[in-house]
């Protein structure tokens, strides 16, 4: 029998779900976060950002205020539509140390910051649901940078993260802390084939149940450093042991690390061929199906599709372009991005749009904007509307969507956070873009 707790728990979420079905019209604009994020404040997509939990969203970015990157924290009050102040949880190496958030189950939240090729910093709320007082610093692990951050449903946390060596293939890593011990490496997920620069932009989303773990990549490794030669491959595995075992999405179990010539792919692209795919953050529907959203570039335009488990095998790809406005139609379609599930079970993507000429640098392009694709139809097909000015000569990017990485709940209208502004020159610029908060329509 479950103890009392766990009942009170469940009535508490229960009751937070009816109330925030009942709010209507709270919340419903856009709110600006900050003036002073960095080049990458709302990055990486694996990072989730967003946590709702008992009537209240929190909501973490990086800024780079005089005195050098901070992570920040502001909460919004879903009953009364109020913000809190910008509060400071620590510092970062560099415009890659953003925040990864989650949950436990007596709402406390639990934070992953500061790394790039460094080790990570850890803090736990100091209260349940409050934001403004963390506990202190733990350090661990080394040379990790991307961290992805879940909470189990018997409370162990479980992290992702890219971990980077001088004189071997970087790897995927996993780590778990239990609800009492301490952070505790479980070994390579994933591996580069060759030695120079990878990424593997990994996101984790869990299944309704909580029970079935399922991870989305996009590996990016060089094989030729100097030319920045670059062979990308996007895919989805699946654990049943909160991530010990891993396993083809067909069931066939993986021998770790896996590398691009032992995963089936979704789709894998070479630069020396003209083709660069790209992925957003994943995310599981309400009957359990994941949801893979990627991209691939060719020249000056980019194709973006949703991928899904064909029940013969293999994945379905629904092309987004189709479902573009006219005036956006010709703009490539990038992956920077994600998908998520609103609480009625529909999905909602966000998307980057540009429109630039051949040769010009993509990352932070003037032209960048923000679409989202929304279904009534579990999917099958999406109406679009245009969240940004396409004519803007500042970008607008980097979205960072709100979903479940643990005990957060779905509102009615799930949110998303992005950056207004420029990438910078370097690791260490100073800037003053803008960071907002936006529900999702």
């Amino acid at each position: 029998m479950s103890p009392p707790r766990v009942h009170l728990i469940t009535a508490l979420h229960c009751l937070s779900l009816l109330l925030l079905s009942l709010q209507v019209g709270q919340a419903a604009e856009r709110f600006l976060l900050s003036t002073e994020g960095s080049g990458r404040a709302t990055a990486y997509l694996e990072s989730g950002k967003i946590i709702t939990f008992l009537g209240r969203t929190h909501v973490a970015w990086l800024d780079t205020p005089p005195e050098g990157f901070r992570i920040r924290i502001r909460t919004l009050d879903r009953s009364t539509g109020q913000w809190s102040p910008a509060w400071t949880i620590g510092e970062a190496a560099d415009n890659h140390g953003g925040p990864a958030l989650t949950v436990d189950a007596a709402g406390y939240l639990h934070v992953v910051f500061y790394s790039h090729h460094h080790p990570f910093r850890y803090r736990k709320s100091v209260r349940p649901n409050d934001a403004s007082e963390w506990g202190p610093v733990e350090e661990f692990g080394l040379h990790l940078t991307y961290p992805t951050l879940l909470c189990a449903a018997d409370g162990t946390l479980i992290l992702s993260a890219r971990h980077s060596y001088d004189d071997k293939p970087w790897e995927l890593d996993l780590w778990t802390k239990s609800p009492n011990g301490s952070w505790s490496p479980q070994g390579p997920i994933l591996r580069s084939r060759r030695s120079n620069y990878a990424q593997f932009a990994a996101s984790m989303a869990w299944s309704p149940d909580h029970h079935q773990l399922y991870l989305s990549y996009r590996i990016y490794e060089m094989p030729d450093y100097e030319k920045k030669d670059a062979v990308t491959s996007v895919g989805c595995i699946t654990s049943t042991d909160s991530g010990m075992t891993w396993h083809q999405i067909d069931g066939r179990k993986l021998e770790l690390p896996a590398t691009i010539d032992t995963l089936e792919a979704i789709v894998t692209c070479d630069s020396r061929q003209g083709r660069i795919a790209d992925s957003g953050s994943m995310a599981v529907s309400p009957t359990g199906v994941p949801h893979v959203i990627y991209s691939v570039k060719v020249q000056e335009t980019a194709e973006a599709y949703l991928a899904t488990p064909s029940p013969g095998g293999g994945w379905r790809h629904l092309h987004l372009n189709a479902f573009l406005p006219q005036a956006l139609r010709n703009h490539a379609l990038i992956l920077q991005g994600g998908v998520t599930f609103t609480a009625a079970g529909q999905p909602a993507i966000i998307c980057t749009t540009m429109n630039h000429a051949f040769g010009e640098e993509p990352w932070g392009h003037p032209s960048t904007g923000l679409v989202q694709f929304s279904s009534n139809d579990r999917g099958l097909s999406f109406r679009t509307i245009a969240l940004t000015p396409s004519d803007s000569k500042t970008p607008h990017w980097l979205p960072n969507l709100e979903k479940p990485t643990g005990f957060n709940e779905t509102p009615t209208r799930p949110s998303f956070i992005y950056t207004e502004g420029d990438a910078g020159a370097g690791l260490k610029d100073v800037l003053r873009n803008r960071v907002w908060w936006v529900p999702i329509d």
